[in-house]
């Protein structure tokens, strides 16, 4: 029963009238746990030290509820940090309580709950795999492209509203690209090249698009055939953030209607990376992947 309640306590869904866990609460958390578990002590134990319950400590350790400058400290002594580990903690989490980009006045009315995890995840992974059976990923659309897909998945919104969110998908793709951080690794369905949004030109700009990214080191890109048979694609929508060893455990982000869903150290995780590698091992080469986007163009 308690593993069940702590595997439930590192799903996290984020919805609109909560507010979103930073990756940086996160990595506090997470080394909080590391420091814990060297002296030996349950979640339970640490909690009676701490003066607080299980469930405040279990929130804590996944980032779901921030930790605070204080805690941070009663918790060093608590497991005997060192000074500098406790430096390290603390730096991070003064970093978390930097005002971010997408807080500014212009997001407003952007669905910024549901995103914001997934923009620090971006900022501070070392690499992002990500597969999509239904559309180019974000980080890799052209406006044309995100403006269609976006129109697409809401008919009935104001252009204004629309325009709105093709700029933060926009916004992000340029913090991404400034960080020169992570390696982003997409596996992309055939089927999307096939069906497509927009027009053709939308979508010869966009293959254009994932062409020229293949000469860039940090984009791989791989094509996952949509004639093959036996094509292991049970994993459904799916982005893996790995970190810097020791930083933080890998995270397993889905994107859901109205929200999102972030997992943590769970049997889920750790089946989602074997049905990726699974995928990508049968997934094209990165030669033959441009050879298909380029064979598509020429169909357009």
């Amino acid at each position: 029963m308690g593993a069940q309640q702590q595997a439930r306590g590192q799903v996290r869904q984020l919805h609109k009238d909560k507010a979103a866990p930073l990756v940086q609460h996160m990595v506090v958390g997470h080394g909080l746990r590391r420091l814990r578990e060297a002296q030996g002590l349950s979640q339970q134990d640490a909690a009676k030290l701490l003066s607080i319950s299980k469930y405040t400590m279990c929130r804590n350790e996944t980032g779901e509820t921030p930790c605070k400058p204080e805690f941070v400290l009663k918790a060093g002594q608590v497991y005997q940090a060192t000074p500098e580990q406790l430096a390290h903690l603390l730096k991070i989490l003064d970093n978390a309580n930097e005002r971010r980009w997408w807080q500014g006045s212009e997001w407003r009315g952007v669905p910024k709950e549901k995103l914001h995890t997934l923009a620090t995840l971006e900022e501070v992974a070392q690499q992002i795999r990500v597969y999509d059976r239904d559309r180019v990923p974000g980080l890799l659309q052209t406006e044309d492209y995100a403006r269609a897909v976006i129109r697409c998945g809401m008919p009935g919104a104001s252009e204004e509203e629309i325009e709105k969110r093709v700029q933060f998908r926009l916004q992000r793709q340029r913090h991404f690209r400034q960080s020169q951080s992570a390696h982003y690794l997409c596996l992309l369905d055939e089927v999307s090249l096939i069906r497509g949004f927009g027009t053709k030109e939308i979508m010869r700009g966009q293959l254009n698009h994932l062409i020229q990214l293949d000469g860039n080191p940090r984009f791989g890109l791989r094509i996952v055939e949509v004639s093959r048979l036996n094509m292991p694609i049970g994993l459904g929508q799916t982005m893996l953030f790995d970190f810097e060893e020791k930083l933080l455990s890998t995270v397993l982000y889905e994107e859901r209607d109205g929200g999102g869903l972030v997992f943590q150290e769970t049997d889920e995780v750790d089946h989602r990376i074997k049905s990726f590698d699974r995928l990508l091992k049968a997934s094209l080469s990165k030669e033959r992947s441009k050879q298909r986007l380029l064979d598509r163009l020429k169909t357009l």
